[in-house]
């Protein structure tokens, strides 16, 4: 028996132990997931005997013609394709892992119920090494279009390199499915990173995901994130600003319809001397959808001169619809700037009523609202394509309330706004 089985039976095993999904508080402020469902969608779902590379590879790239894109890896429920002249990448199955590379991971099947459950179904592992002084630019195309997948994708980025990623995860499935997805990063010195993924799974999929970045001195890396599909999305991301004058950048937005719940969970650190750590997330839900939505961040003793900062807003456009914030702080220094900040409410009846006597319908009036609101947010993102395609998502959910399907992108969609460089700290009330 090799590493692999031995590991995977092990977070099976530990997976059903692990109380978190039983434990009726934890309900109270998470998105739960039936446990057994969960083993049920994986086990009873048979994944396609070859890899058939290119059905999948053409299959998958038509959901995105549009966008004009071209793809340097894509993985599917029934195999994978790389584009031939990335020479970044590399895709193993999980069996081949060694116990060397099991023991380093930086998720513990043990510290965590998700973990323990990607673990344990994990099919494929991506590595994506940059070295020193490299540049590189990837597109990444993720889909469960046949059966669930459980992917891994570890990063390795040298000193002085630049790397940029663009991910898309997608979803063809027409009965009740699952895409699990687990990031491990770990950043050298004096680099930059940034990371786009447009999350835009079908009805039937739940989307399970984990991420963890450390980073390195003088470091810096920008990671925006948009959730807009899945039936329940339920992700827990943990980023460090590992060594001294490392940065770290997170922008999250979050679109929910239709009875979609959402559960976003980010955690951030200052782990050494004048660091950066800072969260923007933002979620719109309409209908009868649900977002939970649990920043922390910590500096702990030592981490002088760092600044940390959680801001969520949100925003509600029908009766139905609900979101929870949760921003906390635990901070152990005392020569640091931090704050956080909450505020969630209804969309403006007296603003829409204003746009209505100008002309526009009650359903132009939301879009218009909802872009101003997302604006700011989406322009975050690196990626132009990103930002399109973000932009077309949004205002196709206002318009037909769908998700999980290919929508027209078009130039006319640039709504976007520019990223905001403003320093949150000036003239804040508490460093005036």
């Amino acid at each position: 028996m090799n590493a692999y089985k031995l590991f995977a039976d092990e977070a099976l095993r530990t997976y059903s132990e692990l109380p978190e999904e039983q434990n009726e508080l934890y309900k109270r402020r998470y998105v739960s997931l039936d446990a057994q469902n969960m083993l049920d969608i994986f086990e009873k779902n048979a994944k396609p005997d070859k890899n058939e590379d290119a059905e999948l590879s053409e299959s998958l790239k038509s959901l995105f013609i549009d966008s004009r894109m071209n793809f340097d890896a894509v993985i599917g429920s029934g195999g994978f394709s790389i584009n031939k002249s990335s020479k970044y990448i590399t895709i193993v199955p999980a069996s081949n892992l060694d116990k060397e590379c099991l023991e380093a991971k930086l998720h513990k099947s043990t510290e965590d119920k998700l973990a323990a459950l990607i673990h344990a179904f994990t099919d494929k592992v991506m590595f994506i090494n940059i070295g020193n002084g490299e540049k590189a630019r990837l597109n990444l195309l993720f889909s469960n279009n046949k059966a669930p997948i459980s992917t891994q994708i570890i990063i390795n980025v040298g000193d002085e390199a630049d790397l940029e990623i663009l991910e898309w995860y997608a979803s063809t499935a027409d009965a009740e499915s699952a895409s699990a997805f687990m990031h491990e990063g770990v950043v050298g010195k004096y680099s930059n990173v940034s990371i786009d993924a447009v999350h835009n799974e079908g009805e039937h999929t739940v989307v399970v995901g984990l991420s963890k970045y450390a980073v390195g001195e003088r470091s810096n890396a920008k990671l925006n994130y948009f959730y807009g599909g899945g039936s329940h999305c339920k992700v827990k991301n943990y980023f460090y600003a590992n060594e001294h004058e490392s940065s770290v950048h997170v922008n999250e937005l979050t679109f929910g319809s239709g009875k979609q719940k959402f559960d976003i969970s980010s955690q951030l650190e200052n782990r050494s001397t004048s660091t950066i750590a800072e969260l923007h997330s933002r979620a719109v839900v309409m209908n009868d959808s649900f977002c939970i939505m649990k920043g922390f961040a910590k500096i702990p003793f030592g981490s002088k001169n760092s600044r940390s900062f959680v801001h969520e807003s949100g925003m509600l456009l029908d009766e139905g619809a609900a979101i929870e914030s949760i921003p906390a702080m635990s901070i152990d220094e005392s020569e640091v700037k931090a704050t956080h900040s909450s505020a969630t409410g209804p969309i403006d009846d007296e603003l829409i009523f204003y746009l209505n006597s100008k002309g526009l319908s009650e359903k132009k009036a939301k879009m218009l609202v909802v872009e101003g609101f997302f604006s700011g947010s989406v322009g975050r993102f690196r990626n132009d394509n990103a930002k399109l395609y973000i932009a077309s998502l949004i205002l196709d959910k206002i318009e037909r309330g769908v998700f999980g399907k290919p929508v027209k992108v078009s130039a006319g969609n640039i709504w976007v706004g520019r990223e905001n460089e403003e320093d949150i700290f000036k003239g804040h009330y508490k460093y005036r």
